[in-house]
């Protein structure tokens, strides 16, 4: 790299500027985090607290089971990964799927500490792979498999709503309105994201040139306007051009859902309930929902337990079911989370040791 050969014996002496101190919006943001991960740190407290006993009886049972819960969390995780590793183009796909596995670890573990949620996750994971493909191949793949992904979510949703009310039924005017405009917002987006495949929207781009317009579009993102629009047209030529792959992804990320619903059986079950395969599914498809909604909660911190024990009451069982429900599977996110932490560290020593060994030599 140009920094790594400018090493003089007598560099000039130049004076660096001082660093500009975070703008007030940033330093909202980092307050709003925090507040929110204490918030949701109070809540998890609370709950706990106030269903101890019935909780520890059931998280008890779960023992050895927990192993089984945990190793289908992170075959989520290995799934996604392949999905992002077919997503490159196979001339460009000269790295090892370890590679891609590393990235979705690490990406991840970003995403579960950050208020971003998974904007500054999902760039990690664009960086990891920069090491074997462009940048501009791998932010496509990772956004190839978000899209699919989220469009296999949308359609999870949908199914469990319909699953819901018939199987128990609405519950009253509230439910209504609230189950009616979750399926109005989710067939729009749908549509919408259908017909920009269809019509090769590029609505980054779209947006970065009505905003600079009007001169409100920050230098460095309108330098970097050409990348973007590589990266949607990328996004776009997978889908015309490569169309069989288009729908292999689609499976995996349908084989997600169906690891998620798994994992939800298995983990009532250890907690001493006897789960339809039905149930497990309306029970994924609405903590999806859970998930979406209060994503600037730092790893949905006590908002996961809150609102899955909101949905078991709403299908007739125990609040603290879903609470014990909520920790099980909070557990096992915790072991993928220190996963990506310690492959997070291992690239940062790689990356240090690489640049110890240059300047030495």
């Amino acid at each position: 790299m140009p920094r790594e050969n400018i090493l003089e014996s007598d560099p000039p002496t130049v004076e660096s500027p001082a660093p500009k101190p975070r703008s007030h919006k940033v330093n909202l943001m980092i307050w709003a985090h925090a507040v929110a991960f204490l918030l949701g740190l109070v809540a998890l407290v609370w709950l706990t607290y106030k269903y101890r006993e019935p909780v520890l009886e059931s998280l008890a049972r779960v023992g050895w089971g927990f192993a089984l819960i945990a190793g289908l969390n992170i075959t989520r995780h290995l799934l996604r990964a392949f999905s992002m590793y077919l997503a490159i183009a196979p001339e460009h796909r000269n790295f090892k799927y370890r590679s891609a596995v590393a990235a979705r670890f690490g990406g991840e573990a970003v995403t579960f500490f950050t208020f971003t949620g998974p904007f500054l996750g999902d760039a990690t994971k664009a960086v990891l792979l920069r090491r074997n493909v462009s940048l501009t191949h791998g932010a496509s793949a990772v956004i190839i498999d978000n899209i699919l992904y989220y469009a296999s979510v949308i359609l999870v949703i949908l199914a469990g709503v319909g699953a819901l009310v018939m199987a128990y039924g609405s519950g009253g005017s509230t439910v209504n309105n609230i189950l009616l405009a979750v399926v109005i917002l989710l067939v729009v987006l749908f549509v919408g994201l259908v017909l920009a495949m269809i019509f090769r929207v590029t609505p980054i781009t779209h947006a970065i040139d009505f905003l600079a317009g009007r001169n409100l579009v920050p230098g460095f993102i309108f330098r970097k306007r050409q990348d973007i629009l590589n990266v949607e047209n990328n996004v776009f030529r997978f889908y015309h051009e490569r169309r069989v792959d288009f729908f292999k992804l689609f499976a995996i990320s349908m084989s997600v859902h169906v690891v998620s619903v798994t994992e939800v059986y298995f983990a009532l079950k250890y907690l001493g309930f006897e789960p339809l395969v039905q149930t497990a599914f309306i029970i994924e498809s609405l903590t999806k929902v859970i998930n979406v909604i209060f994503g600037f909660v730092p790893g949905t911190i006590g908002v996961y337990e809150g609102g899955t024990g909101v949905i078991l009451l709403t299908l007739g069982q125990a609040t603290e079911t879903g609470i014990a429900l909520g920790l099980v599977r909070h557990g096992a996110i915790f072991i993928s989370t220190f996963i990506g932490v310690l492959i997070l560290l291992w690239r940062t020593l790689q990356s240090g040791a690489r640049q110890l060994s240059k300047h030495r030599d």
